[in-house]
């Protein structure tokens, strides 16, 4: 795996131990004959000393015989399910040079872990009033890492006994271990050239994949086409409306969420860019225009493109400015014009009207 699985702490092994079976003297219900009863309590002694001495398979054996008696038996069933737990935790922490040197057959830790929980489900449903089948309920489900279950499966137990301190040693365990299991699972990546726009050397803003295959920021590849309709990295004639081509989400969202520092500050470089404020405003040096006069422009040089993609995308004003003839200089007056109406004509030109 490519991740830290989470283990069940040793506050939850501690906590499974085998519970004695009551002998005939003790059992005030006697719901069966006394010879069969000793047979129960002859077995469940034999499981409750091969699973002290962590001979589980045995223990095992011995509690399902049992319980072949005493179908349902809630002391029985909870010890067969800490002997599941147990040799599904003994089997998972098994190294590899054991396994080679001496196989072992038989049932998979998987397999032990959804059996334990099986007769923990059991015990919860019958007898729901101890917290002990809840502690093994949430066992089983971390064994098969079911982790949100085994939490809530302890929250249920905390509310039949609410000062149970080893619930609650075994709740605050298992969020410390998620918890530091999700750090390992979500390390920070790397950035790479991957990331980068091939046209500005930055991370990607608004990622375009052409239908070539490269990826540009939308804003590098509009300014790109104005001069000139092909891929600038492998010269393919592209046929596309810059304005309208869809940004490529997935690759997006995986920026965003791998890099949101540096994401944000592209974002800020490019409205800083876009909506430049009250100090600053774009110059469109050509004629001199007058208030309330309406003017159609045709803008076919790649700086000026740029520039009225910037204004669009911004408050849509600009100023106007005629060059003086006497001085060969931008005149010191000018207007502020407001572009009414933008029309990209399919050669890459606008058509406007201020």
């Amino acid at each position: 795996r490519d991740f830290q699985m989470v283990t069940p702490s040793a506050s939850f092994s501690a906590a499974l131990v085998v519970e004695d079976f009551p002998s005939l003297e003790r059992d005030d219900k006697m719901e069966m004959p006394p010879d069969k009863h000793r047979e129960v309590f002859d077995l469940a002694q034999c499981g409750a000393r091969a699973f002290r001495e962590r001979r589980f398979d045995e223990a095992i054996s011995f509690y399902s015989k049992a319980h072949n008696l005493r179908s349902g038996d809630p002391i029985i069933l909870s010890n067969r399910s800490s002997a599941f737990c147990l040799i599904s935790q003994v089997l998972r922490e098994r190294s590899a040079a054991d396994s080679e040197y001496q196989p072992l057959n038989g049932l998979d830790p998987t397999t032990h872990a959804e059996l334990a929980l099986k007769d923990a489900e059991k015990v919860v449903t019958t007898h729901g009033n101890s917290p002990r089948p809840y502690l093994l309920k949430a066992y089983a489900l971390i064994l098969l890492e079911r982790y949100q279950e085994a939490r809530e499966s302890l929250l249920a137990g905390l509310q039949v006994d609410p000062l149970s301190h080893i619930l609650q040693t075994c709740l605050s365990d298992l969020d410390r271990s998620t918890n530091a299991a999700a750090r390992a699972r979500c390390p920070r990546l790397d950035r790479t050239d991957d990331f980068e726009c091939t046209l500005c050397f930055k991370l990607l803003f608004e990622p375009v994949t052409t239908p070539c295959g490269h990826t540009f920021c939308r804003s590098c590849l509009h300014q790109a086409m104005d001069h000139g309709n092909k891929c600038p990295m492998c010269r393919t004639v592209l046929f596309i409306g810059p304005r309208t081509y869809p940004i490529s989400v997935t690759l997006s969202n995986i920026i965003q969420k791998n890099f949101p520092e540096e994401y944000a500050e592209r974002r800020s470089e490019h409205e800083n860019m876009t909506y430049a404020g009250i100090d600053l405003m774009p110059l469109f040096v050509m004629d001199v225009v007058l208030p309330c006069q309406k003017m159609a422009l045709n803008i076919f040089e790649p700086r000026y493109r740029l520039m009225v993609r910037r204004i669009m995308e911004g408050n849509h004003r600009m100023g106007m400015v005629a060059i003086d003839s006497a001085t060969g200089t931008i005149a010191d007056c000018g207007c502020e014009v407001e572009i009414l109406e933008c029309e990209p004509l399919p050669d890459g030109r606008f058509y406007l009207e201020v």
